[in-house]
Order: structure tokens, then sequence, then C-alpha cells
């Protein structure tokens, strides 16, 4: 099965060479407005993003801007893929964090390799955790249940995200104050107070987090009454 890629660029025959090239190896989407493809963004997931720097209306990088810090963005690599050579428009693409630049003028196996080789890396090291409803960017440090981001204190997201991490298993409260807090002198009473206010966040969620007492916190199914 194909992987899904976005392209957006405003030049027809970019769109066009750019498909052609890749069609072998991905399912290639294509926008000529960069509006049209964040109209569609929610209900699409893409193993990678091509963006061209140089549109009308909304640049690249304002793009690129838009893009990751929509809540429905998996964390995939964003490539910028321009004609534009100048050091400002490279460095200014690594500078808001692009996974590579590439020239219009690459051939198509290195634009191949290149694609595939980020896409490999970024599925090793995923910065987003979705465990049914919920989603957590390890990167942007947010979470959303549903459409909804959640209020939480970046203890609150450390707490959820190590249990998420680790789910089903138990994590033990000296992981929880190592891994949290970076301190082995956290009170158990300010652990379950954390986890209560976090409960009360997620309290529209079909799991909680349960406190073992003596073993820790689990991530746990809620039990209907």
């Amino acid at each position: 099965m194909k992987l899904d890629i976005a392209y957006i660029d405003d030049n027809d025959l970019n769109l066009d060479c750019i498909r052609t090239v890749l069609d072998d190896e991905f399912e290639v989407k294509t926008f000529e407005r960069p509006e049209a493809f964040l109209a569609q963004f929610p209900a699409s997931s893409y193993a990678a993003i091509l963006v061209d720097i140089h549109m009308p209306v909304m640049d690249g990088f304002t793009l690129y801007e838009k893009i990751i810090e929509h809540h429905h963005y998996n964390g995939c690599p964003i490539l910028f893929i321009s004609s534009d050579e100048s050091d400002s428009a490279r460095i200014k693409s690594f500078v808001l964090g692009a996974v590579d630049f590439l020239n219009r003028d690459i051939r198509p196996e290195e634009l191949i390799a290149r694609i595939k080789s980020k896409i490999q890396f970024f599925e090793k090291h995923r910065s987003i955790i979705e465990f049914t409803n919920l989603r957590i960017n390890l990167t942007l440090l947010k979470g959303y249940l549903g459409e909804k981001e959640l209020p939480l204190t970046f203890i609150e997201f450390k707490i959820l995200s190590l249990l998420l991490r680790n789910h089903p298993e138990v994590v033990a409260k000296d992981v929880l104050r190592r891994e949290v807090w970076r301190s082995d002198h956290v009170l158990d009473a300010t652990i379950y107070t954390h986890v209560s206010n976090l409960n009360s966040k997620l309290a529209s969620w079909d799991f909680e987090v349960n406190s073992l007492k003596a073993r820790g916190v689990q991530l746990m199914k809620k039990v209907l009454a």
C-alpha cells in the first residue's frame, strides 16, 4: 500500500512533474493553493508534506507554521522544495524546523530516496502519540481530546505522556518522580493531587488515571456504573 504524500505548489507544471516522479512510490495528493490544503487537512493523514516556498497569498513558510500548529498535524516530515537556492531561503527553512530543503532540479532517484529516509526516521521517532480519541504532541507539548485542546499544565502533560508510552503497564511512583519531576523527594500527596487534577480534565474520556497507592499509577478504562 502506497503512503500518502501532500504537495502544495501554485504551478501546475511543477505539480504534474513531482506527481509523475513520485507516483510509483507514493500516493501523491496535490494542491495549487495552501488554503485548499488546509481546508482538507483535518480529514487527512500524511507520511510527508512537500511545500513550495514562493506562492501568492500565503508563502510556504507561512503555510509551514500553520501546519505544525494545527492540532491534526501528525508530526510527519515537512520538506521545502524550490528553485530558490539563496542562503536566506535555506536558512529560514531550517530555522523554522523543516527536515529538508530540496532543489527543484534534484534527480528523481535522489528525491525519492530523501523522502523515504525522512519518513523512516519519522516513524522511528514519532512526536505524536494517539490513543483512542486522545492525541498528544510531544514537540508542541499539547494534548487534544477529540477536537478540543486540553488545558494541561506542564506536569500533567508529562504524567499523561509517560502513562501513554507505558500503557497498559503500571508506572511506579519512583519512575514518576524521576521522569516527571527529576527529583526523588516529591511527596505521594503531590503525585496524587496532580493525578486528580489530570483526571478532572479528562472527565469526558473513556480512560482515567488510577492511583494504585503502593504500586504507582496506571491508565485504565473507566468502569461504567
